[in-house]
Formats: C-alpha cells, structure tokens, sequence
C-alpha cells in the first residue's frame, strides 16, 4: 500500500556538531526540482498488491537534540515486506569503513534522529528496506569541528566502489558506487533520495562545509548513490 511520510527535516544526514558540547546535531531534509540520474530510468509506481504492507510510521530515537525546520516535505513510501534486510553493519573497503548500523526514524517534531557515537551509522528505518526495490537511506556522521566522523571519506569514493551491508539474519548485500553529487542543505532532491524505484538503491549521506554556529548546521550534503549488484537481486 502506499501512503506518505512527513519528513519536516532538511536533508537526511549526520553531520558535525559543536566541538564545544559535543552534542550531536540532527540534519534535516528539503524538497528541490533538482534530479539525480539513476542507472535505469523507469519511475512508474507500481500496481498495489495484496501482499504489500503498509505499517505506522514510528519515531524511534537516540538523539534529542534538534534544530528549527522548515514546512513538511511529503515523501511517497511504497513499501514490498516480502524484500530486502533490516541492516546491522556496514563496511565500504576504499575508505576503511566498518560500522554499526542503528535503526533510526523521526524525532517527535519531524526531525530525523541521528545516533550520537561519530562512529556509527543510521539506517532511515520508515522508509524501505536495503536490498529491496526503492532508495534506502544510511546516513553518518562527518565530524563533529574536530574529530573525525564515520563518513569523513564518503566524497572520496568513486564508481564501483563497493558497500557491503550485513543483515541481522546474517544475510549480506554488496551494492556498488554510480555516482554521487553535492547539494546545497535547502537544494537536495527528496524524493530521488528517499523516493520509490524500481531498482534496488542504497544512497549514503553526510555533510560538508564549514560548521554554521549561528544556524546550527552545515551549508551542504553529499549523497553517494549505490545500487545492489545484479546477482543478488531476488
């Protein structure tokens, strides 16, 4: 079944936080008429089955702190339970990446929750399963002004790099790197980043740029857009 997820947010992605407090500050998403090319250019929805689920958006939580967000953003979720995995590890080879992955969604206000270690990822669990048809999403950390983050080394992978993404079943899925683009934070295309597809995408994400004390945040955000490796499409 479809329906909709309100993502009051700016782009999804954990970015740095004030050396300071070392408090984790929570991204948000926005809406652009910007594309992104996919390897495949078929879009169409498609035909609801009666084998198709669709669940309660919930609001799960690790991180409370926010910043002010801009009007709702509608994102058309159609979700097929019958695919992909519930992600635990994720390990990108070229940057020396090998991370946990937590299971993360909306804050009471809108905002996407992002874990507080700068070490681990999250997986934006509203939306759709990796593996399964449609753009899941994994966001990490950047830095936080002066340690390094999770993805401090996301902007430097290149075509074909490999992600390999470790089920809680045991299962793991090996996607590789198409492309990958920079965005103004108020810029970004949500619904090719969080939308439908008919291929089985995984799109990584993080911040750049200066820190922003005023503003609380970072101006821009990279997206490294994956996409599972044929042999293992079910």
């Amino acid at each position: 079944m479809r329906y909709l997820i309100f993502l009051m947010i700016f782009l999804l992605a954990a970015c740095g936080s004030q050396a300071d407090n070392n408090e984790t500050s929570t991204e948000d998403t926005v809406a652009s008429d910007g594309a992104v090319s996919e390897p495949s250019s078929e879009e169409a929805a498609p035909t609801e089955s009666s084998e198709q689920t669709a669940e309660p958006v919930t609001e799960p939580s690790e991180n409370k702190s926010s910043e002010p967000i801009p009007p709702s953003e509608k994102v058309e979720i159609i979700k097929d339970e019958r695919s992909g995995i519930v992600p635990e590890r994720i390990e990108i080879p070229a940057i020396d990446v090998d991370a946990s992955v937590k299971h993360l969604g909306l804050l009471d206000n809108g905002e996407m929750a992002v874990p507080e270690s700068l070490h681990d990822t999250s997986w934006f669990e509203p939306g759709y399963k990796v593996g399964a048809p449609g753009n899941s999403v994994i966001a990490g950390h950047v830095d936080d002004t002066v340690n390094p983050g999770v993805f401090k080394q996301l902007h430097t992978l290149e075509p074909g790099d490999e992600i390999i993404v470790h089920g809680e079943s045991g299962k793991k899925l090996t996607f590789k790197v198409y492309d990958k683009q920079l965005f103004d934070a108020d810029k970004a295309p949500v619904q090719e980043i969080f939308g439908y597809s008919h291929r089985s995408l995984l799109n990584l994400i993080t911040c750049e740029g200066p820190y922003n004390y005023d503003v609380g945040g970072t101006p821009n955000r990279w997206v490294v857009y994956t996409e599972l490796e044929p042999s293992q499409e079910s």
